[in-house]
């Protein structure tokens, strides 16, 4: 009797999700688009970490457990900003997520650091104030002290749905709001055809802002992206091979192809 009440016990607890560290939930995978954890019967590496406070989703993957993407509920939708690459302390992209009614917004862009002090300068203020030139919040509060402007080169916007991602190619001045861009961008995002032309892959004539439509495939473990030609016509792009966290694979990014 007593072996069986401890299979029951130990069954009831595989049923669950796995507590972690510091009350962090083990996950298969994460689902942007429902913003919850997937629970599987037997939990593949790479997995991920879901912790919930309040109003914030705290997501790590088991891969790269130092890094924490951080959510925020709005109240109209869910936010998260992600540095995708550093660049010489000079040229660094960012991506700034809008998550809402089972669709994915990316705002991606490039913050350009304009250094107007010379190097013994900022030299002495990183040792004396024990600043980090790595950490980007570091340079944005100590920007005057370091003699530091930014520029921001807009790059695109992406819509993801789980069949299709519709993507505008921006110029920088289409994003006047930076500190609140989600009005802007929610525009963008429902009235594209209205706003910009579609991209013709053997057209001469050049054009700063324009949209694509591609098609989504996933079979197993093979992700695919089709570009959407003309009504009827769709043509192969590319495609991957996903891990266990399928497309929340790569930094936490559905805009990876």
């Amino acid at each position: 009797m007593k072996s069986f009440c401890l299979f029951i016990i130990i069954l009831g607890a595989l049923s669950f999700p796995m507590k972690g560290q510091n009350d962090y939930l083990k996950y298969q995978t994460f689902d942007e688009y429902k913003m919850a954890g997937i629970e599987t019967k037997k939990i593949k590496r790479p997995y991920v970490l879901v912790k919930e406070e309040n109003d914030t989703i705290f997501v790590k993957k088991s891969n790269d457990k130092r890094k924490v993407i951080k959510y925020v509920n709005k109240g109209d939708y869910w936010y998260t900003k992600l540095q995708i690459k550093e660049g010489l302390h000079s040229l660094n992209e960012f991506c700034e997520k809008f998550i809402c009614k089972d669709t994915v917004i990316e705002y991606l862009y490039l913050l350009k650091f304009i250094y107007n002090s010379c190097f013994d300068t900022i030299s002495k203020y990183k040792k004396l104030l024990k600043i980090d030139l790595n950490n980007l919040d570091s340079l944005i509060k100590y920007k005057e002290l370091l003699g530091i402007d930014f520029k921001r080169l807009n790059d695109a916007i992406c819509i993801h749905t789980r069949q299709e991602c519709i993507y505008l190619v921006i110029q920088d001045t289409d994003i006047q709001y930076h500190d609140n861009p989600f009005t802007e961008i929610k525009e963008f995002a429902r009235n594209y055809q209205e706003i910009f032309p579609p991209y013709y892959p053997h057209s001469s004539e050049y054009k700063p802002r324009f949209y694509v439509v591609y098609e989504k495939h996933i079979e197993k473990n093979i992700f695919s992206i089709y570009e959407i030609v003309g009504e009827d016509k769709k043509q192969f792009a590319v495609s991957k091979k996903m891990n266990s966290l399928g497309e929340f694979d790569n930094k936490g990014m559905l805009y990876w192809w």
